[in-house]
């Protein structure tokens, strides 16, 4: 019987080698048990992709993601902490290799980061907080203990709902979703239900590249002759998937699944029989090549190759991100040491822009929340100190791959997917941003937690630590981290339906006590600031009474000078040009790109691609 290396329950030297085994057997006590843990990482890895918030939330995409995510999480954790808190067995088998204690460390350094960065909004810090240790908790209980038939469950769960979204995209483009509540209303848009192109093509690909990696390992975990009806369902989602992938037009996605099927590939051959595994990937790629030939004739294949053509030929822009990390780069540059804050790019990037166009005018002006590279924007937000531990432990987990196949070491099956998904998801982080997705990022945790348990050092000073009160105020910190996430997140869903019930009521005096009570929600509370700043510029309207006007106006200048978003540029643009505030229009007009705008007497005039961009003018 083979045991993970560093797992063994303490000195058993004394027994005969089957007496030790059998003990160990016993005595093994993980994290979390099954099948609690099975359900609850199901739920977190599977669900998310193929949920929506709909009406009834304020925020009509993502808390529902984020509940069907964190919630699981939260309570997996939990429940660890609780078990090493109380349960001898749990603390003798108890591993924090040295990836834990960099990343535990890193999660603990962005904990203290706003006392030397100063944060514009602590919603957005704390949101990003949770999240990030959130991923921690998944590391630490994958790595103690994901085998390869759980994953197999997890993969199949991923097929079955990418293949869902495909269903789902394929309505959508066709102005049809509405015959399914279950389906995001996006008319004409090929997205499923994760919200976003690049996403949906990013979960295609992670679901294929599960399924590639059944098919290739030859086992579905039935009998003859059920196992070959398992593997012709398995390709038969495959095939469903690569249609979808192909139509998504998302090149990232495509060039991800290609990088992560190089490295499985060139595993696989070193534990497996050559020409075996060859045959399976021609399959793999007949499929590919049918399936694109398809969507030629029968879907968005054109529109690929255009997009895939014009990328070529215009590759000085990087796929119209040149803009993007011109200004990223500068954004950095303006704050080296200490960053922008986590999570706080998105409030910094209108600044970044404005400078960056001042050194390069014919830059592109563009609006985003995202570096798309996720490395760029963590430097961003971290400055110099997280960048440099973000690369070091990239390179020294780079550096132990590499030894370990040089060495010719076999690679169990389990690690085998997550070393090629890690290359997939961080190649996709490179152009994308799927580690700002709680329904893609769990699976990058996973990723590692089953691969570092082969590929790094299990053992450190920190691991061989076998005092109780250590071990119990770990356990203790874990529970307290878990409990109070989920009474943010909890805490948030009252606030966020506080907001929609807000937004429906047609009374403007019921309105303001709902928008009150989740100005008191943390998760939610600047999101409210700014519903409230708007609750009294309608009122105004309404009401003709120009005290509620200044009121709004001067809640919305204060929240945008926060939180600068293009959503509230416009709509101050548009209210200091009507009434001719020459001062405060100037200050939020600085933002725009220079030439692009005059002000006469007071009032604004953009340029035709701004006027269109902006208000729709013709």
């Amino acid at each position: 019987m083979n045991m993970t290396p560093g797992h063994g329950p303490g000195n058993l030297s004394g027994l005969p080698i089957d007496g030790q085994e059998a003990l160990k057997s016993v005595q093994r006590a993980s994290l979390v048990p099954d099948p609690t843990l099975t359900v609850l990482l199901f739920a977190a890895l599977v669900l998310p992709n193929i949920v929506f918030s709909g009406n009834f939330w304020f925020e009509s995409l993502h808390l529902l993601k984020w509940a069907t995510a964190f919630a699981p999480i939260g309570i997996l954790v939990l429940i660890a902490g609780l078990r090493v808190v109380f349960m001898e067995r749990v603390r003798e088998n108890f591993i924090l290799d040295p990836f834990g204690v960099l990343w535990l460390f890193v999660v603990l350094f962005l904990l203290l980061q706003p006392l030397w960065v100063p944060l514009t909004s602590f919603p957005t810090f704390s949101r990003e907080w949770f999240f990030f240790a959130s991923l921690w908790g998944v590391y630490l209980i994958a790595y103690d203990g994901i085998k390869e038939k759980r994953l197999s469950l997890f993969l199949w769960g991923a097929a079955v709902n990418a293949a869902l979204n495909v269903f789902f995209a394929e309505l959508q483009i066709r102005g049809a979703q509405g015959i399914l509540p279950l389906i995001y209303p996006t008319p004409g848009k090929y997205i499923g239900n994760t919200g976003q192109q690049n996403m949906f093509g990013l979960w295609l690909a992670i679901a294929m590249f599960g399924s590639a990696w059944i098919f290739l390992r030859g086992r579905t975990g039935g009998k003859p002759p059920s196992a070959r009806i398992l593997q012709a369902v398995n390709l038969a989602l495959f095939s469903i998937n690569s249609w979808g992938l192909w139509n998504s037009t998302s090149r990232s996605a495509v060039l991800s699944f290609a990088v992560g099927m190089i490295v499985i590939s060139f595993l696989m051959v070193k534990n497996a029989e050559r020409s075996i595994i060859s045959r399976r990937l021609l399959v793999l790629a007949a499929i590919l090549a049918l399936t694109f030939s398809g969507t030629l004739f029968l879907g968005r294949g054109n529109s690929f190759v255009m997009k895939t053509k014009a990328m070529v030929e215009g590759f000085q822009t990087m796929g119209k991100r040149d803009s993007i990390w011109a200004s990223s780069a500068t954004m950095f540059m303006m704050h080296p040491v200490r960053g922008v804050g986590l999570g706080h790019f998105k409030w910094n990037y209108l600044e970044a822009q404005r400078k960056m166009l001042d050194r390069f005018p014919d830059m592109k002006w563009q609006y985003t929340y995202w570096a798309h590279n996720e490395v760029l924007q963590w430097f961003c937000e971290t400055g110099i100190f997280g960048g440099f531990i973000l690369l070091a432990i990239g390179a020294w987990w780079i550096f132990a791959f590499i030894r370990r196949v040089k060495r010719g070491e076999e690679i169990s099956a389990e690690a085998v997917w997550a070393c090629g998904f890690l290359f997939l998801i961080w190649f996709n982080a490179l152009w994308t941003r799927p580690f700002h997705r709680i329904e893609d990022a769990v699976w990058m945790a996973l990723a590692f937690g089953i691969a570092n348990r082969e590929i790094l050092p299990s053992r450190t000073a920190w691991s061989m630590i076998r005092r109780p009160w250590i071990l119990r105020a770990l356990g203790v910190a874990m529970c307290a981290a878990a409990l109070a996430g989920l009474l943010f997140l909890g805490s948030g869903m009252i606030g966020d339906r506080a907001l929609r019930a807000a937004a429906l009521e047609p009374s403007p005096a019921a309105q303001r006590p709902l928008l009150d009570s989740a100005s008191f929600r943390l998760m939610v509370s600047d999101v409210a600031e700014r519903q409230l700043a708007y609750h009294f510029i309608d009122f105004a309207q309404k009401s003709k009474k120009g005290e509620y006007l200044i009121e709004g106006l001067n809640r919305l200048d204060t929240y945008f000078q926060k939180q600068p978003h293009i959503r509230e540029m416009i709509r101050l643009m548009a209210w200091y040009s009507d009434l001719k505030e020459t001062l405060l229009l100037e200050r939020v007009v600085r933002y725009l790109k220079p030439g692009s705008f005059t002000i006469e007497n007071g009032t604004l005039k953009l340029d035709s691609e701004y006027d269109r961009q902006f208000f729709g003018s013709n």
